[in-house]
C-alpha cells in the first residue's frame, strides 16, 4: 500500500513498510543488504544462539515434523506447486506457510503451557515513533497480561522471492523489538519452498542460509524430508521459545 493511500485511509504511521525503497529500509533498520549478505549464519548456529537444546525437544519436535510433513503433503497433492509460478499466487503461498507453522505452534503450546501464545493474521505493527508500519500476515504475539503483549515472531511470504520479502521483515522486526522495550524477536521470509531465518536483539540483525522446506518427490521419501529438510521446524520451534522475551526453552 502506498504512502499516500495510507494518508488517505488515515493510517497512524508515515510511511508504510510495502512503500519503501530498500535505500529506506537500511536506512531505517541502520545496516545495508551488502553487509547483511556477508554476514549470512548456518541455521545450526542461529539455533545454539536461541538457546535450542535438541535433546530437550526431540520427543516434541519428532511429534510435530510428523504432522508438518504430512501438512505439506497433503498441500502438494490438493494446491499449486511452487514450481508452477506462473499459478502460484500469494494465497498460495499463505496456504502453504500456516499449514507449516499451524502445528509447531500448536505442540509448542501443548508442551510449554504457554496458552498466551497466538497467532494472528493481517496483524497491524506501528513503529514507536509512528514513522513506520503495516498489516503482517503472520505475527505470532504472546500476551504477557491484559495490558501488555510481546511480539514473538513474524512470517513474510512473498510469491516472487524471498528477496522480495526481506526488506519488510527486516522493519517489522526492528519495530517489534521496539515495541517489546527488549528482547529479541524473530521472522521468516519464505517464498513457499525457501526459507530464510532472521533475528533481531535490538542492535543487530542475523540472516541464515537458505532452507528448503519440500523436494518434489517428498511424499514418496520421508525419511529423506525428516533427515535434510525438517530443520524449518526445529527454528520455528526455537523462535517461539525465544522470541520476545527471556525465556529459554522448557
Amino acid at each position: 500500500m502506498g504512502e499516500e493511500q495510507a494518508k488517505k485511509r488515515k493510517f497512524p504511521w508515515t510511511k508504510s513498510y510495502s512503500n519503501m525503497s530498500q535505500s529506506d529500509v537500511e536506512q531505517r533498520i541502520g545496516v545495508t543488504m551488502l553487509n547483511l549478505a556477508s554476514t549470512i549464519t548456518a541455521p545450526k548456529d542461529m539455533l545454539v544462539a536461541a538457546g535450542y537444546k535438541f535433546d530437550e525437544v526431540s520427543e516434541a519436535i519428532k511429534t510435530v515434523k510428523d504432522e508438518v510433513y504430512k501438512q505439506i503433503v497433503r498441500y502438494l497433492d490438493v494446491e499449486v506447486h511452487p514450481l508452477d509460478r506462473a499459478n502460484f499466487m500469494e494465497s498460495n503461498v499463505n496456504d502453504l506457510v500456516l499449514l507449516i507453522i499451524l502445528p509447531i505452534i500448536q505442540e509448542f503450546k501443548r508442551k510449554t503451557g504457554r496458552k498466551t501464545v497466538k497467532l494472528f493474521r493481517e496483524k497491524q505493527i506501528i513503529s514507536t515513533d509512528l514513522q513506520t508500519g503495516g498489516y503482517e500476515d503472520f505475527v505470532v504475539v504472546d500476551a504477557v497480561s491484559i495490558t501488555e503483549h510481546k511480539y514473538v515472531l513474524i512470517v513474510e511470504a512473498k510469491r516472487e522471492s524471498i528477496g522480495a520479502a526481506m526488506g519488510q521483515c527486516l522493519l517489522a522486526m526492528k519495530d517489534m523489538c521496539d515495541s517489546n522495550h527488549g528482547g529479541v524477536v524473530y521472522g521468516f521470509v519464505t517464498s513457499g519452498d525457501s526459507w530464510r531465518m532472521l533475528s533481531y536483539d535490538g542492535v543487530t540483525f542475523v540472516v541464515s542460509e537458505e532452507l528448503q522446506a519440500m523436494f518434489e518427490t517428498m511424499g514418496k521419501d520421508k525419511p529423506r524430508w525428516l533427515r535434510d529438510y525438517s530443520l524449518l521446524v526445529d527454528c520455528v520451534y526455537a523462535a517461539l521459545s525465544n522470541g520476545g522475551s527471556d525465556f529459554r526453552m522448557m
